[in-house]
């Protein structure tokens, strides 16, 4: 069963949401930001790819959901991974890639960032977009 972000959002699942961020005709809504020791490392849109990571000790990942949307101005195009600043300007890299950021028009992405223990996470930056994701972090 495919779930659209609409469909989610109507639910009332999604209890609290950053604003959208419109960039080369896509709208990428942050959803969440979550901690995990151990993470699926899937492409995005999600797919085959069946990696795992783990988290050193000392270390953990903070994965950050996003939702993007597909407009009719977007145009196919190579798309970079996205980074993480944290509240103090140091920035960490995900492994995850944005493969075929077109091909549904619709669709969710986790991005882990292995981070030290306890960072405060304030935004993801995905080419020139950044998106504020400092009030979603429960940390």
């Amino acid at each position: 069963m495919k779930t659209t972000i609409a469909a989610i959002l109507g639910a009332g699942l999604l209890l609290q949401t950053g604003p959208p961020t419109n960039d080369k005709g896509r709208e990428i809504t942050p959803l969440g930001v979550e901690r995990a020791q151990n993470v699926a490392l899937l492409d995005c849109p999600p797919g085959s790819n069946t990696q795992r990571g783990n988290a050193r000790p000392g270390e953990e990942f903070a994965v950050v959901s996003l939702a993007f949307k597909v407009t009719p101005a977007f145009k196919e195009t190579m798309v970079k991974k996205p980074v993480l600043t944290d509240a103090t300007g140091k920035v960490f890299n995900t492994s995850v890639a944005i493969i075929d950021p077109g091909s549904q028009p619709e669709y969710q992405c986790s991005f882990p960032f292995r981070v030290p223990a306890g960072t405060k996470v304030a935004s993801v930056q995905i080419d020139t977009a950044v998106i504020n994701v400092a009030s979603l972090d429960k940390k």
